[in-house]
């Protein structure tokens, strides 16, 4: 059966509080932030433009490949060599320079969803040629969720994946620094398989490339203060 997939969000209106930013509408919805929020609660995500600048949050490609778990410092981790839900890809949790945007994306959310929030927790993710994020649903810290698109090695977009409150299958297209949000406990979300950004006549020089090719994202996680779930706050589940 094939799937039905269609644009994420056909709207986007200025953020008038953060220059340069705009967030997802429908058509007839009430203006940003309040329409937004309207959006959030009738689809179960929305998409952010320019959220964030990527070069705030952009590292090169890191050598390892597995799971990193930092402790409040780079020099305070454990490291497992297998990455269990994407192998192959690498994983890092709680990494330092990630810190303050976990809860300057926070103070942002508060503003367009209109409730306070709580952190959870944070990782990111290098994700490599072939590999995918099989289709699920989140625990229970990921009540409100953050895919930030930091940086990619090709200029083809590589959809984020979705299944709405009202049973639709859509994708998203991001450019770096733009950020899709979702109900994570209740919204099933993928990516099919990263594909080669090379041609056919290109793939077999890729032996001589010395970068590999990757996307790399981060998920910051957050709870509702007044919520069912505000007891995960602060979450170090890692």
């Amino acid at each position: 059966m094939e799937v039905n997939m269609e644009l994420a969000a056909k709207i986007f209106e200025d953020f008038r509080a953060y220059p340069g930013m705009q967030v997802s509408i429908d058509h007839g919805d009430r203006p940003v932030p309040e329409g937004s929020k309207d959006f959030f609660n009738r689809h179960g995500f929305l998409i952010i433009r320019n959220l964030i600048d990527p070069e705030e949050l952009y590292q090169k490609i890191p050598k390892e490949r597995g799971k990193i778990s930092y402790f409040g410092s780079t020099k305070k981790f454990t490291y497992e060599p297998i990455e269990h839900q994407v192998k192959g890809s690498l994983s890092r949790y709680g990494h330092p320079k990630y810190k303050p945007t976990h809860s300057k994306i926070r103070i942002i959310l508060q503003q367009i969803l209109g409730e306070e929030l709580y952190n959870t927790y944070y990782y990111d993710r290098f994700y490599f040629l072939g590999q995918d994020l099989k289709r699920h649903t989140d625990r229970a810290a990921c009540e409100i969720s953050v895919s930030v698109q930091v940086s990619k090695s090709s200029n083809k977009p590589w959809s984020f994946c979705l299944k709405t409150l009202n049973g639709k299958e859509i994708y998203a297209n991001l450019n770096d620094g733009d950020a899709i949000v979702y109900m994570g406990c209740e919204v099933e979300h993928w990516r099919s398989a990263l594909k080669s950004k090379y041609n056919f006549v290109f793939k077999n020089l890729r032996k001589f490339i010395r970068e590999p090719e990757y996307h790399h994202q981060i998920f910051f996680h957050y709870v509702r203060a007044n919520g069912e779930k505000s007891h995960h706050a602060f979450d170090a589940s890692i």
